[in-house]
């Protein structure tokens, strides 16, 4: 993968042609620059496209508007585009394949892009060979068709030696999923190190919005997710893996398609591409029988990451524990054509480590958590009552610092909160003593 500017991003398209990454993209361009872009490097006119922010395309997103305005100011961040094969131009300009077709009452209706180009198409879902390029020689057909085959492969060896889980935050992660009963899913992002020998460091979790089944997850827009990479910089810190828990499951099911593919997403985003990273993901569930919480990490194959960043994999219907192969692909597992493949087959075990963060504690409620508020008397009660602690060390809370830069008029992010996240990092480094008077009086507490 081509090395990129520093002001620039990786932009990551979703259509019904599979996954397309557009890199060196600047978050101040208009969203119209990428749409152009789609049009030169994947033969996709202008007037089809239709970009949105959303999956299912309700919400879509005017060309003139810059793609930070939108939420793409990260590298990794997903836009869906729908290409309508039917639109007319407004200026000449190539045409996409289209048909037409007898509707079942004996009308005569436009075929959809799926359905025109299903037979023409050089393979299931994609354009034919001359809507790409005029002249092909064999050699040519067999190197495109090539970039759609994958021979399946066992990896060997993870790209993560080990992972060591604050205790704390584990244990709080699995009793929140205990006071539910085991119910519904969950998941956190991990926050810590990737250390010198490819081991991750984990020292705390944070638990973005999101609305869960026993059998889903769903991620909310989350009004905090600047600020927490922001905290997280100013701690040393990184997000270097997630967690997620689900109910028991049959023996054998260990991740479903949608996790797999959540893995792998995480994973491209934290290696900026296909390429090797200690990103790790935790699994935790319950043994039915006896109640014990279970936490194991895993990661997803270098194969898997190729594979969902090209939109070859996708849910099966039929089978929550396997991923199904796009009819635009063709995956050989063990010499024979597979239309699906047990999610198992691309997991990677790790090694599990416990400690104690020598950085964090777990002082302040968590957030976004059912039941639970963060507010300024929980900070009177826990600076009222700190149990021999400085404040130093009572502020020694990423949800605590979390919530200190929801005030950014008394706790600025550029200014304040990294000094304050210094005399947390650093134990050497003593806070200063406005900085605990400011804290105190913020808390309503006599200084």
């Amino acid at each position: 993968m081509a090395a990129m500017d520093e002001s620039t991003i990786l932009v990551r398209v979703r259509s019904q042609l599979g996954m397309w990454r557009v890199s060196n993209v600047d978050p101040n361009d208009a969203c119209g620059v990428v749409m152009k872009r789609l049009a030169v490097e994947h033969n996709v006119p202008v007037h089809q496209q239709t970009l949105s922010t959303d999956a299912a395309g309700k919400e879509p997103i005017d060309p003139s508007i810059p793609l930070a305005k939108v939420g793409v100011s990260r590298s990794g961040d997903m836009l869906y585009l729908k290409i309508d094969a039917t639109a007319e131009a407004l200026v000449n300009g190539p045409e996409m394949p289209t048909g037409k077709k007898i509707a079942a009452d004996g009308s005569i209706v436009t075929m959809t892009f799926e359905e025109s180009t299903a037979d023409a198409g050089f393979r299931p879902g994609m354009p034919r060979l001359r809507d790409l390029k005029n002249n092909w020689t064999l050699t040519d057909f067999l190197e495109m068709d090539d970039k759609f085959v994958y021979k399946i492969k066992k990896q060997d060896e993870a790209m993560c030696t080990s992972v060591t889980m604050d205790h704390e935050s584990a244990g709080a992660f699995t009793q929140y999923l205990s006071s539910f009963g085991w119910r519904q899913q969950r998941i956190g992002y991990l926050y810590g190190t990737f250390e010198d020998d490819n081991s991750v460091l984990v020292h705390t979790v944070y638990e973005p919005p999101q609305e869960c089944t026993a059998e889903s997850f769903e991620l909310l827009e989350d009004p905090r997710a600047e600020q927490v990479e922001r905290l997280a910089d100013m701690l040393g810190m990184k997000r270097v893996g997630w967690i997620f828990a689900h109910p028991p499951r049959e023996e054998g099911f260990m991740f479903s398609a949608e996790e797999v593919m959540f893995a792998a997403m995480e994973q491209l985003e934290a290696a900026q591409g296909v390429d090797k990273t200690p990103f790790v993901t935790i699994r935790c569930t319950v043994d039915p029988e006896d109640g014990s919480a279970s936490v194991d990490p895993f990661q997803v194959s270098l194969q898997c990451m190729d594979m969902v960043a090209e939109g070859a994999l996708g849910a099966d219907p039929d089978n929550r524990s396997a991923v199904m192969v796009s009819p635009t692909f063709t995956a050989i597992k063990e010499g024979k054509r597979a239309e699906t493949i047990e999610s198992q087959f691309f997991l990677l075990t790790i090694p599990i480590k416990d400690h104690t963060s020598p950085l964090l504690r777990r002082h302040f409620p968590m957030a976004n958590r059912i039941g639970t508020m963060q507010s300024v008397d929980e900070l009177k009660d826990l600076l009222s009552n700190p149990g021999g602690k400085s404040v130093t060390e009572c502020l020694s809370d990423f949800h605590l610092l979390l919530f200190l830069m929801d005030f950014q008029d008394m706790f600025n992010w550029d200014n304040d909160m990294p000094k304050i996240c210094e005399a947390v990092k650093n134990p050497e480094a003593e806070l200063d003593e406005g900085y605990a008077m400011i804290i105190k009086g913020f808390a309503g507490m006599e200084v």
